[in-house]
């Protein structure tokens, strides 16, 4: 069991390990894609009827994209800072509960209630 148990942990430290660096990767993509929607906001179909519904949404839309981008460029820059502080919490978890589980196998185990060498009753 004690072997099933750190197998599994160590698959799941392997995933989370492709986890961070996926996610390492995908921060430091450069945030000048965000430029990109804009053009694309211009071309949302049905903006009129949008537009009666919620008036100013364009404007509010280009705005959420200003402050995604620059929310996406501080975090690009401090990318490998993120990614491992993130895969640190999520290691320590996973081995944390690794040592957990060891723990709650150990303490229910059946232990043998005569010493060694003495005749079993």
């Amino acid at each position: 069991m004690l072997t099933f148990i750190w197998i599994v942990t160590l698959i799941g430290l392997t995933l989370w390990s492709l986890a961070a660096w996926g996610l390492h990767t995908l921060l430091a993509i450069d945030p000048k894609w965000v430029d990109d929607v804009d053009a694309l906001i211009q071309k949302v179909p049905y903006a009129e009827a949008i537009d009666r519904w919620f008036p100013g949404w364009r404007e509010l839309l280009g705005v959420a994209m200003d402050l995604a981008q620059l929310a996406l460029s501080w975090v690009g820059n401090n990318a490998p800072l993120v990614a491992w502080i993130v895969w640190g919490i999520g290691a320590l978890a996973l081995l944390g509960t690794g040592v957990v589980l060891t723990l709650i196998v150990c303490l229910l185990r059946d232990k043998p209630s005569h010493a060694l060498g003495a005749p079993a009753p």
